[in-house]
């Protein structure tokens, strides 16, 4: 029992849900919501017209099939090898429902004359559309952009053999002698296409997720160098006051003007102005590390950000390359944040080594960004699903700016959190080795 308006109404929506939209969900919807209502009253008009159980049926859901098809073509940008893949699929839906449908009526233990078995055929057909999206949305959405391709004429010609087989057109061919061969035949048959559309997409996901790899390990690699610099950086600051120290002009200048008892009094003054200066703090015993923090504390100090620091204990087997990229996100994420609060301001960055884990904890006077209610309105149909089965982008979440901190977290089998308290912030990360 199929009804031709909840056929085409999910037909409708599959072509919404694998194709990539064109324009603005509102007007994606209206175009297609305007060529179900065509579809509609078009198979209702040519129902009359078909004669034979089976063209009665498949002719009317064919001519509203070609007409969302066609809608198709102007409401979504995918190639039209992928619109007609769909609109393939979407028959051979019918044909397995069609034959689906009477075996799951007659195993019902109950009577299904009249409304109990409408809503049973609408609820059948409702999940498996359902499950057909699911299944098939994301590798849909991954290819969405490639031209033709040899996969997917096999898929098509795959989803052509399953409406036939569905049907009953190629009994003769496979020796069925019954409907339940069939659908058995049949079901094996979408396990088959949906294992390859998966396969496919988990392949290529691998590879990008291969390509992110190696793109991370190149991204270490350059900010190790940069890291380099700062340590030079460091190093130039602590020379020059060493140098200062020992050569200064000034003390020269008392000596030569008699003024011996003045120069005990100007060094002491000038060292401690030298161990005041955030840049020259002793902060870790690795130099790559400890510069790294130097030059936060510096932009503590001046963003009048009371900084605080214990991670002179932090030994643990990580690459300095990790160690380093990770505090310097946590640290400038902290910083930044603490910069722009209204009030007094505090930095406190702790490293707790352990046997076996890791913890870094960063505590900032700041809040989190609050999130934005999702609206509808003004949005493509890429965004509402997008919005249903993607995460949030990181920059829209409370792990802004963490992104390679997260990384190299997962890498170790470790944890990222953030959460708000009254007092603040607080950033947990921990690493397993």
């Amino acid at each position: 029992m199929v009804y031709f308006p909840i056929l085409l109404f999910c037909t409708a929506c599959l072509f919404m849900a694998l194709l990539q939209d064109r324009y603005r969900i509102l007007v994606t919807v209206g175009i297609m919501a305007g060529a179900y209502i065509i579809a509609a009253v078009a198979a209702s008009a040519l129902g009359g017209r078909f004669d034979g159980p089976i063209i009665s049926v498949h002719g009317p859901a064919l001519t509203g099939t070609v007409i969302l098809l066609a809608a198709s073509v102007f409401a979504h940008q995918n190639n039209i090898l992928q619109q007609l893949f769909v609109a393939v699929l979407s028959m051979a839906n019918l044909g397995f429902l069609m034959l689906f449908l009477p075996l799951l009526l007659g195993a019902m233990p109950f009577g299904v004359a009249g409304a109990p078995g409408g809503v049973i055929s609408v609820l059948a057909t409702l999940l498996f559309y359902l499950l057909m999206g699911l299944c098939l949305y994301r590798p849909m959405e991954r290819f969405g952009q490639r031209g033709p391709s040899v996969f997917l004429c096999g898929m098509t010609v795959l989803s052509a053999i399953l409406y036939l087989l569905c049907i009953g057109k190629l009994d003769m061919l496979f020796g069925i002698e019954s409907p339940n061969r069939r659908l058995l035949l049949a079901a094996a048959i979408y396990c088959v296409l949906v294992f390859c559309f998966r396969s496919i997409y988990q392949a290529g996901r691998w590879q990008s997720q291969a390509a992110r790899q190696e793109a991370r390990e190149k991204m270490i690699a350059l900010q190790s160098a940069d890291y380099l610099d700062i340590l030079a950086a460091v190093r130039q600051v602590r020379a020059a006051h060493l140098g200062g120290e020992y050569a200064l002009d000034t003390v020269a200048q008392l000596i030569k003007d008699g003024q011996t008892e003045d120069v005990p009094d100007y060094i002491a003054s000038y060292k401690q102005t030298a161990l005041s200066n955030p840049i020259l703090g002793q902060y870790h015993e690795n130099p790559y590390l400890n510069a790294v923090i130097a030059t936060k504390a510096a932009f503590a100090a001046q963003n009048r950000i009371d900084f605080e620091c214990n991670a002179s204990a932090m030994e643990a087997p990580i690459r300095t390359a990790e160690l380093c990229i990770m505090t310097d996100e946590l640290l400038t994420r902290a910083a930044n944040d603490a910069a722009a609060w209204d009030g007094p301001r505090r930095l406190r960055f702790t490293a707790i080594p352990g046997e076996d884990l890791l913890r870094l904890e960063v505590v900032f006077t700041g809040q989190l960004p609050k999130r934005e209610k999702f609206s509808i309105k003004g949005k493509q149909l890429k965004d509402l699903r997008d919005w249903l089965f993607d995460d949030p982008a990181p920059e829209e979440t409370e792990l802004k700016g963490l992104d390679n901190s997260a990384e190299i977290v997962l890498s170790h089998s470790g944890s990222l959190t953030v959460s708000e308290t009254e007092d603040g912030v607080i950033i947990r990360a921990a690493l397993r080795f």
